[in-house]
């Protein structure tokens, strides 16, 4: 695999290569974007990115309540 870096705008979802990268018309790549933050794009939160760890569950802790567990944990010492 080889790597080329350029900037370029995008406009309207389409990346434009420059010309003297023409050779990889019509060929597959994997593409990186790599882009700075306006002041408006740092205030974005986890819910409106879309991060759900609602279904995400602690193996270790799956099966036991929550206050059950740590009364468990404190009878130890």
């Amino acid at each position: 695999m080889h790597a080329i870096e350029f900037e370029t705008d995008i406009q309207n979802g389409v990346v434009k290569i420059p010309d003297e990268y023409g050779y990889l018309k019509n060929r597959h790549a994997r593409i990186v974007v790599l882009y700075e933050n306006t002041t408006d794009e740092s205030n974005v939160s986890v819910s409106q990115v879309g991060i759900d760890f609602s279904s995400v569950k602690a193996p270790s802790l799956a099966a036991h309540g929550g206050v059950e567990y740590q009364r468990n944990l404190r009878d130890e010492w």
